[in-house]
């Protein structure tokens, strides 16, 4: 049990005397309506080269990365009301495919050259979240509670219009806030809810109390996703605004964070946004934000976090999106003040 422990200090500790970069300069942004403010950011997990940007009032606008112009806008076909979007992501397959998740009860896949849509998928109930696994097999949703019922549905996307291939209806007793897929297994898999409770399956079946194998108890779950070499580490944040990490197989718990409030001394943070990992350096970061728009990127450690980067002067408000490019050193804020701001990171001279 302690040796996946002593592997996460290793890495961590390492990369931090061997990073380099320098702080992010403001180059670029964006004015927009508050009342339509930014809910996401994302790019392809390819070579990105667009932004999708889901908005409040049901949009989605595809940003060119390098000139950040507008390069189309995807919205409700004329005469439908526009929906009110959960998450967005970029097929792993096809980077001119995007996914949109909405509280309608939705997932659609649309054609970003043409602005269609080219598949729908219908939980019936309002979506949360989902995820496509790696080798763009399965599709996996998760719904608000609706009655009795918080429900997370498959299906094979190979089958274009086919059926669901199951429904888990046991295994949270709340809203699935969050699923993720590994990024290399494709059966494996983790949901997280407002129950409290993180789920780890093999979809190897479906049937649901085989696949379920690992059940972690925390607070109310707002983000989960794997970091690591291997993607072999969990973390999750929560409602509370506290931070935990776990090894993904075993579900050992590695830390816990208490809130994360008032853990930086030079900037007042108020709540967590999400976290990325930065692969060439294996270090992992927690985003995290102010009231007043500051964004402050806390470096991990274990038993510690610290204030890596402030972002000061871009928002005015809460930040609600952030997308984070850390081989390009390029990072896309987006904010209740209705903004869209662009981030350099300078490089440090050895």
């Amino acid at each position: 049990m302690s040796s996946p422990v002593v592997v996460f200090v290793v890495f961590i500790v390492t990369t931090i005397q061997t990073a380099m970069s320098g702080p992010f300069t403001l180059v670029h942004k964006v004015a927009g309506d508050p009342s339509d403010y930014p809910l996401e950011t994302v790019a392809s997990t390819q070579t990105p080269s667009h932004l999708a940007v889901s908005r409040a009032k049901g949009s989605i606008a595809i940003h060119d990365l390098t000139t950040f112009a507008v390069a189309s806008v995807l919205s409700s076909p004329p005469g439908h009301n526009a929906r009110i979007l959960s998450q967005v992501l970029f097929d792993n397959s096809n980077p001119n495919l995007l996914f949109a998740g909405d509280r309608a009860g939705s997932v659609v896949l649309w054609d970003v050259r043409s602005r269609t849509s080219a598949l729908t998928w219908n939980s019936y109930a309002p979506v949360l979240s989902f995820d496509v696994n790696c080798n763009h097999s399965l599709l996996a949703v998760g719904t608000e509670l609706v009655g009795e019922d918080a429900k997370i549905n498959f299906w094979d996307i190979r089958n274009a219009g086919g059926p669901q291939v199951a429904s888990f209806i046991e295994c949270h007793s709340d809203d699935v806030t969050q699923i993720k897929f590994h990024p290399t297994h494709a059966e494996a898999m983790i949901s997280g809810s407002t129950d409290g409770l993180m789920c780890l399956y093999n979809l190897a079946t479906f049937e649901e109390d085989d696949a379920l194998y690992q059940v972690i108890k925390d607070d109310s779950v707002s983000k989960l996703g794997f970091f690591g070499p291997a993607s072999e580490y969990l973390y999750a944040t929560t409602h509370m605004e506290t931070f935990s990490l776990w090894t993904f197989e075993e579900a050992n718990k590695i830390y816990t964070f208490g809130d994360v409030r008032g853990v930086s001394p030079e900037l007042k943070l108020d709540y967590l946004v999400d976290c990325v990992y930065e692969g060439a350096g294996q270090r992992l970061y927690a985003v995290a934000g102010s009231q007043e728009g500051s964004i402050g990127l806390l470096d991990v450690n274990l038993g510690q976090l610290s204030l890596a980067y402030t972002l000061n002067g871009g928002h005015t408000d809460i930040v609600r999106a952030v997308y984070w490019n850390t081989q390009a050193g390029m990072l896309v804020s987006g904010a209740e003040d209705g903004a869209l701001c662009v981030w350099q990171q300078q490089q440090q001279q050895q």
